[in-house]
Formats: structure tokens, sequence, C-alpha cells
């Protein structure tokens, strides 16, 4: 078995986002801190191939504390609670809801890749 150490990742600074990454293989697992305030758009859209307006990934994972919306570029949006797993599609924007960070924990196997383009 192999325990997942954040605090022995690759840590990623996006302003008032934060991501702890770590890099078993081909696999990945984030620990993502997001606080109230966080415009994806302005710090995370700007690092990546083409300055998407909306982000491109894939999330699946589990939201450890706080609350966060999700707008999708269709207009639609749903809300994640702590404690809830969630998979949420390309084409959205993470908006945290009230004053407390939102921390997700996230696993993926495509991930890296879009983590070593970012500049």
């Amino acid at each position: 078995m192999t325990r997942i150490d954040y605090d022995n990742g690759v840590h990623k600074d996006m302003g008032k986002a934060q991501a702890h990454v770590v890099n078993l293989g081909d696999k990945t697992s984030m620990k993502i801190v997001l606080e109230p305030g966080f415009d994806w758009v302005s710090e995370v859209g700007p690092k990546l191939p083409g300055c998407p307006a909306w982000c491109p990934a894939n999330h699946f994972g589990y939201l450890e504390k706080g609350t966060m919306k999700v707008k999708y570029e269709d207009g639609s949006e749903a809300t994640v609670h702590a404690g809830e797993s969630y998979m949420i599609q390309p084409g959205h924007l993470p908006v945290v809801e009230g004053e407390e960070d939102a921390v997700m924990i996230e696993f993926s196997q495509a991930t890296k890749k879009v983590l070593d383009k970012m500049e």
C-alpha cells in the first residue's frame, strides 16, 4: 500500500488556490484548497494553454471542507457540500460559497498532463 502524503508532493500556488499534487506513475492525487473570492478565470485560466474561459478538466473527488458551487458553460449550476463526492465535467467554473475554504481531494490518471503544461 502507498500512503499519499500531500506535504511531500508538488505545491502549485495559484493566488487564492493551492494545489498539493502527488504523482504515482501515471496516477495523480491532489489536495486543492480554494479560498473565498477565488476566480478561476483570472488565477488559473491564463496559466493553461490557450487561456480557456472555462475549466477544461474532469474532476473526480471528495469535498472535505466547505461548500462549492459549480457553474457550467450551458448555464446550469450544482452545489457540492462538505462530505460529498463529485464528478465534474469539463466546461465549468468553481465558486466558493460562504467564508470557509473549499478543500477538495481528487484522483485522476490524466491530471498530471494538464498540470505539467501550466506555466
